[in-house]
């Protein structure tokens, strides 16, 4: 079975220096993914589950399951006959997502499992939720004399040609584009006009986010080179008209590159999770890795190492 996966940069810094996510990992990033703290949006649950540390070419990477837990009504069906027929029965249902983060270049690869699983955008609000819930929680506690800093949470879609093609050839004009700059953790600013627009100047005045609009751009193939380069460290809306002449609307998580994955029928929950590690050593988008990465990995690899040696996860 093919599933489709998405590529996207999960980028998460704390407080107002914007500490990286790794100087936090022993002590937010996996015991809040461990948490079970769960969140309620109408009728559905989210909670994360079957959170594991793996390995490839020597980087530590941090796997897991999103889960929604819902339930499926059924009002109407086809009976034997082909005949509309009124049901009213309700069946408990938990589609699930499978995630794997690089711990290094915190690039990741998103796998829904199936049609009404969690998206790529619940997963951003789930873990914007889950840490703050959980850092809050840390903070109450008389123990916990240093109190843990706001964590920033951007996971934004890497855009993929192929996407991006698909997507904007559907374009007759757009209207605006806009590049949303957040702050980066151990990644290169895409250029250093951007750089001072979304370090420099967002420190100046005091901005976690800042935003440029661009008004009615001509160059379609301009954007998807920006998009591009970018790699995912600048988070895209574009807004325009379509060839039929509707509005539209397009986030990261649309444009992002997309990959098919060849999932055994009988594959375990943890079949699936070292199929999408090991996949991830074939998608360059995934290979990126500066100096500053390295850096920030390095220094805080006892702290990963050290919930390998305790649960003895590591696959």
């Amino acid at each position: 079975m093919k599933k489709n996966a998405q590529i996207a940069n999960f980028n998460v810094v704390f407080g107002d220096e914007e500490k990286p996510m790794l100087d936090y990992f022993d002590t937010i990033i996996y015991p809040a993914f461990n948490s079970d703290i769960t969140k309620k949006s109408d009728d559905n649950e989210f909670m994360f589950k079957n959170i594991e540390i793996a390995s490839t070419k020597d980087v530590y990477v941090l796997t897991g399951k999103i889960v929604k837990k819902t339930e499926l009504e059924i009002k109407t069906d086809l009976n034997e006959k082909g005949e509309l027929v009124e049901k009213d029965e309700k069946y408990s249902t938990a589609p699930y997502s499978s995630f794997a983060i690089n711990l290094m270049n915190h690039r990741m690869i998103f796998m829904p499992n199936q049609k009404g699983s969690p998206t790529l955008a619940n997963f951003r609000r789930m873990v914007a939720y889950v840490f703050l819930h959980y850092i809050k929680q840390e903070n109450k506690k008389e123990e916990n004399i240093k109190k843990y800093d706001e964590a920033i949470v951007n996971i934004v879609g890497i855009p993929g040609a192929k996407s991006m093609d698909e997507l904007l050839d559907k374009i007759e004009k757009i209207n605006t584009l806009t590049l949303r700059f957040y702050p980066l953790n151990g990644d290169m600013d895409y250029s250093e006009a951007f750089g001072i627009l979304a370090t420099e100047v967002r420190n100046e005045v005091g901005c976690k986010n800042g935003d440029v609009v661009y008004k009615s751009p001509k160059s379609i193939s301009g954007i998807k080179n920006v998009l591009k380069k970018a790699a995912g460290t600048i988070n895209p809306i574009i807004k325009g008209i379509t060839k039929n002449n509707g509005k539209i609307t397009l986030k990261d998580y649309e444009l992002s590159e997309k990959y098919e994955i060849e999932i055994d029928d009988d594959a375990t929950f943890e079949d699936e999770s070292r199929i999408l590690v090991n996949s991830m050593d074939k998608i360059e988008t995934l290979q990126f890795s500066s100096e500053k990465h390295n850096e920030i990995y390095d220094r805080n690899k006892e702290k990963i190492v050290s919930f390998i040696e305790r649960k003895g996860d590591l696959y």
